[in-house]
C-alpha cells in the first residue's frame, strides 16, 4: 500500500511530539528561559493564606457550635415532652448532652484549645493570644535545626523551609482537632457511630500534638537522649 493508514500514523506522530517536547524542555532548562519558583518559594507563598484560613475556620466552628447548642435544646425539649407521656428511653439524653458539650467547646475553641495544650504540655503559649493568630507562639521549625551554623546560608535556607513545614503541620493539627469534636458530636444517642468516641479523641489529642509539634519533638528528644 502506498499510503499509511491514519491509525498507524498516530503513534509515530505522538512519538515525534513527545520528542519535540523533550528537546524544548531541555533547551528551556539549559538556557534558563523559564524562571520557575523553587519548592521553598511555593510553600512560603501558600503559607501566607494559613492565617486567613484559620480565621475562617474559627468562624465556621463558632457557627457550628451555636447550631449544635440550638439543636441540643430542641432535642431536650422533645425529650421533656415525651417523658410527660411515658418513661424516657435509656440514651435519649445522651445526644443532646453531647451536642451541648461539643457546641460549647466549638464556641469557645481558642479557650478549649489552650486548656488542652496547657494540660498536655504545661505551657501557657497560645496561637490565639492578644486578639491575633500567630502560630509561632507554639514554636518554629528553626528551633529544631540548632545543629546548623547561625550564619551559614544553607542553614538559613533550611530554617525558613522548616518554619514553613511546621506551620503546615500546626494548621493541619487544628483541622484534625476540630474534626475530632465533630466526630464526638455523633458519639451518643440513637444512630451513634461505632468507635466514634475513640476516633474523636484520637483526632483531638493528635491535633493538639500536631499544633504543638515543636514541644512534642523536644519532649521526645529529651525522653530518648536526656535533657
Amino acid at each position: 500500500m502506498g499510503l499509511c493508514s491514519p491509525v498507524l500514523a498516530l503513534p509515530s506522530a505522538k512519538k515525534r511530539f513527545a520528542a519535540f517536547l523533550s528537546v524544548l524542555s531541555l533547551w528551556l532548562l539549559a538556557d534558563k528561559a523559564l524562571a520557575a519558583p523553587d519548592l521553598q518559594t511555593i510553600l512560603t507563598n501558600i503559607s501566607n493564606i494559613i492565617v486567613p484560613l484559620t480565621a475562617m475556620v474559627l468562624i465556621i466552628s463558632y457557627a457550628a457550635g451555636i447550631w449544635m447548642i440550638i439543636r441540643a435544646l430542641i432535642l431536650l425539649k422533645n425529650v421533656g415532652n415525651i417523658s410527660t407521656s411515658h418513661q424516657a428511653q435509656p440514651g435519649e439524653m445522651g445526644k443532646p448532652l453531647m451536642l451541648l458539650i461539643v457546641g460549647a467547646v466549638l464556641c469557645y475553641l481558642p479557650t478549649s484549645t489552650d486548656a488542652l495544650t496547657n494540660s498536655l504540655f504545661s505551657t501557657g503559649a497560645s496561637i490565639f493570644g492578644n486578639g491575633s493568630i500567630n502560630y509561632q507562639n507554639l514554636g518554629t521549625g528553626a528551633t529544631l535545626l540548632n545543629y546548623y551554623p547561625g550564619g551559614d546560608t544553607f542553614g538559613q535556607q533550611w530554617q525558613a523551609l522548616a518554619n514553613t513545614l511546621v506551620l503546615y503541620i500546626q494548621f493541619i493539627g487544628l483541622l484534625a482537632m476540630i474534626k475530632g469534636w465533630f466526630i464526638l458530636s455523633h458519639a451518643a444517642g440513637q444512630g451513634a457511630q461505632q468507635d466514634a468516641i475513640a476516633k474523636g479523641f484520637t483526632h483531638v489529642i493528635g491535633g493538639i500534638i500536631a499544633m504543638n509539634f515543636v514541644q512534642a519533638m523536644n519532649v521526645l528528644y529529651n525522653t530518648i537522649f536526656g535533657a
